[in-house]
């Protein structure tokens, strides 16, 4: 009798363990915080990936979306490739500020390099994927399963996902608190129509920049044509009637081995509190200025100089979590 009790006994724990296991995994909600890598999601029948980044307390956490460049990747643009990755410091940001990281992964166009529908006219390598809904599906999703903070929605992007920045701010402006664009200007032929709602901007070039021309004009590989990034800055400070004149700041030149230097302009006052921000690296290439994260010098023949003064992530957030 002792022995088919204990057998009845054992029985009943194997079904209870077996029902445990059955929990659904998916649930990153209930389960899993942290760096989650590659969830899918289908957007109108095309399934596209991201990872994401979930804090210890992300109830009413702002969601920051990090947008990679031309021939980058999700992996690429946080280092999960093991490369230099100034974007990396995000994670170290999000696990101290207690914020979500979205970042998308795009898709690869006829140029046969993966990167953004960033509405250039001229950019025909670019894919033709609709990244506005994928972008905005995962902001809302991210929103409901967390219970993240819909006031506190940002977005920061490189090159070609800086020029995706340009487009959602156009596009979804309703959505974004504010958006910070790093070595991209304002296209001169866009598909995308101009919205006239202000939105908090941030806007980081290089005056040395090989690939989007400081001055205007065509981005290398007939990659479309931008505006100078003095008038990109002043179709911001127009758009959301800030002040025209700014407050400057000269960063210390402590890497003096970059051959370049930061001064940073901020036009306040704006409709609804909102502001333009622009920080001028003066000699900077194609790059994201950083200070942990340092390109090596076969990647700078191509970018040319990395600054060495700040680092970009912390200086963005900086700006975000004041709006």
């Amino acid at each position: 009798m002792k022995i088919v009790n204990l057998f009845l006994l054992l029985i009943l724990l194997i079904g209870c363990q077996k029902k445990e296991d059955t929990i659904d995994t998916d649930d990153v909600s209930v389960l899993q915080k942290g760096l989650i890598e590659n969830i899918t999601i289908d957007i109108s029948g095309v399934e596209r990936e991201y990872h994401l980044y979930i804090p210890d307390n992300y109830e009413n956490a702002p969601i920051v979306t990090l947008l990679h460049g031309h021939s980058g990747s999700s992996d690429q643009i946080i280092g999960l490739n093991n490369t230099k990755a100034p974007f990396k410091v995000w994670l170290t940001i999000a696990e101290e500020e207690n914020i979500i990281l979205i970042i998308p992964n795009g898709l690869v166009g006829s140029s046969t390099h993966q990167g953004w529908n960033d509405c250039r006219e001229e950019a025909d390598g670019n894919p033709t994927s609709d990244d506005v809904s994928f972008i905005n599906t995962l902001i809302d999703t991210t929103i409901s399963k967390y219970n993240s903070n819909a006031e506190k929605v940002f977005v920061n992007g490189i090159s070609n996902g800086g020029h995706m920045t340009y487009r959602l701010a156009q596009e979804i402006p309703e959505k974004i608190t504010a958006f910070a664009a790093v070595v991209a200007s304002k296209p001169v032929n866009s598909t995308c129509t101009d919205s006239t709602t202000p939105i908090s901007a941030l806007i980081m070039n290089g005056t040395d920049d090989p690939l989007v021309p400081y001055e205007g004009g065509q981005v290398n590989g007939d990659r479309g044509i931008v505006y100078s990034t003095e008038e990109t800055v002043a179709y911001w400070v127009n758009r959301n009637n800030t002040n025209t004149t700014p407050v400057t700041t000269t960063f210390t030149d402590n890497n003096t081995s970059d051959n370049s230097t930061v001064t940073k302009e901020v036009y306040a006052n704006g409709t609804n509190n909102t502001e333009v921000v622009f920080y001028k690296v003066t000699g900077g290439g194609h790059t994201e200025p950083s200070i942990l994260e340092r390109y090596g010098a076969l990647y700078k023949l191509i970018v040319k100089e990395q600054n060495g003064d700040i680092e970009m992530a912390r200086e963005i957030w900086d700006f975000f979590k004041t709006k």
